[in-house]
């Protein structure tokens, strides 16, 4: 009689991280969407105080992104109200708003009377963030969550505010519908959650918190989102597309942002992306652009830094002997001489892991050794503004448009070396 041999272990998937929250945020987020009130009347006795943003124009920050595009939709359905943005929008904007069929809200210089209409802000409260043609005494609300810092916009009279520590806006803007009652449509319900993936990177991101879990949970109810780790991943892919289709201007300034701490203009861009490998390709172009850049704008400091959404890592690109000294002092570790990268590890996050050293260094008293002064005056004198060139909107045979730079002489780091003398000792100290 023959016995029967066993068969080969049985392979058990194990559950992504992503997976684990939305079952431990099950119960919860079930009870939220039932709670969705079905009437739209049966909101209006809770809601009357955040109607007072009714018929706004909701608008982000310049460099647009995904979530400010979308609290910008979903404020505008919430509140009762017109979308727009700031500026062109993104290869993951564009597939996500594709994806939930929305179109893309028009520039909010082109709403037809927007001169004569509130505004709300949405995902931002830094004045060197505001789109050309604001008002600011037509600012009626903003709903953000990050820092108010040096810089935020200061108004006359008191106006709506709603700035929480979350990882996203639209986490807030959902928060508000459930709260409120108010009954979401898929469409925006899912407009809603590709916004908190893309900003969390995935639940991943340091900012992320418990609320932004259990709003993914009850988003992704809504919107019928079977796989939720397969939709980010979709969503990082397309955005990854924006490094074959945008020139090295469009990269550097398509998610920048602009600080003021003091006196001081820090200037700091990142690139989400799963290949990292091609945009280091393009590194020394990528460091002419942000030395022409910081010339060009009078940046104080200019930093770029290239997220890997994937693995969870950072690398910073140093533009000259200014930002290396204070980049080393911020974040420790050393600056390669040769290629100007700085690791950053697992910081992922600009508004939590990345600026915040910076903004404590520089308003503790950070003082730059005489090389970096001498580094920075050239970086930034009129020599090198005359060097920078300028940027220009140039077509392809396809009549397809890029911003590029034309007339510098910065285009190489001889010439950048020439032209700031003292980057001769960037990489001895």
């Amino acid at each position: 009689m023959m016995s029967s041999l066993p068969g080969p272990p049985m392979l058990t998937r194990q559950k992504s991280e992503i997976e684990k929250e939305l079952e431990r945020n099950d119960a919860q987020a079930t009870a939220m969407v039932q709670m969705s009130a079905v009437d739209e009347e049966k909101t209006q006795p809770v809601f009357q105080y955040d109607m007072q943003l009714k018929g706004c124009v909701f608008v982000g920050h310049t460099n647009t992104d995904l979530d400010s595009i979308a609290a910008a939709i979903g404020a505008a359905h919430l509140f009762g109200g017109t979308a727009a943005r700031a500026s062109e929008i993104n290869t993951e904007t564009e597939w996500v708003l594709k994806h939930w069929g929305f179109p893309c809200p028009p520039m909010f210089a082109d709403i037809e009377g927007v001169q004569d209409r509130d505004v709300c802000l949405v995902d931002f409260n830094q004045r060197s963030q505001l789109t050309k043609g604001v008002d600011e005494k037509k600012i009626k609300g903003i709903i953000d969550h990050h820092a108010l810092r040096d810089g935020a916009v200061a108004t006359d009279f008191p106006i709506y505010i709603d700035v929480r520590p979350w990882g996203s806006v639209a986490t807030i803007l959902s928060h508000t519908y459930f709260r409120n009652r108010v009954k979401m449509p898929k469409t925006v319900a899912g407009l809603l959650l590709s916004a908190i993936l893309s900003d969390t990177l995935n639940l991943n991101s340091p900012t992320c918190t418990d609320i932004d879990k259990l709003m993914v949970a009850a988003l992704s109810k809504i919107a019928g989102v079977k796989d939720v780790d397969n939709l980010a991943e979709q969503q990082f892919k397309a955005k990854s597309k924006m490094l074959l289709r945008y020139s090295i201007p469009e990269i550097l300034r398509g998610d920048l942002k602009r600080f003021k701490i003091r006196d001081i203009m820090l200037a700091f861009g990142v690139c989400e992306t799963t290949d990292v490998k091609t945009v280091l390709k393009r590194r020394t172009e990528i460091l002419n652009e942000m030395r022409a850049m910081k010339a060009e704008e009078q940046d104080t400091y200019v930093f770029f830094a290239i997220i890997d959404v994937a693995k969870l890592h950072s690398t910073l690109i140093i533009c000259g002997r200014p930002e290396k000294e204070l980049a080393e002092k911020a974040f420790g570790g050393t600056v390669d001489a040769k290629t100007g990268l700085l690791d950053l590890g697992n910081r992922v996050s600009r508004k939590k892991t990345m600026v915040p050293p910076l903004d404590e260094l520089l308003k503790s008293g950070f003082a730059l050794s005489k090389e970096g002064e001498a580094a920075q005056k050239a970086a930034l004198s009129k020599e090198a503004q005359e060097n920078a060139g300028h940027l220009q909107l140039v077509y392809d045979k396809e009549c397809v448009g890029q911003i590029r730079r034309v007339g510098s002489k910065l285009k190489s780091a001889a010439l950048a070396v020439k032209a700031m003398k003292a980057f001769k000792a960037f990489g001895k100290n």
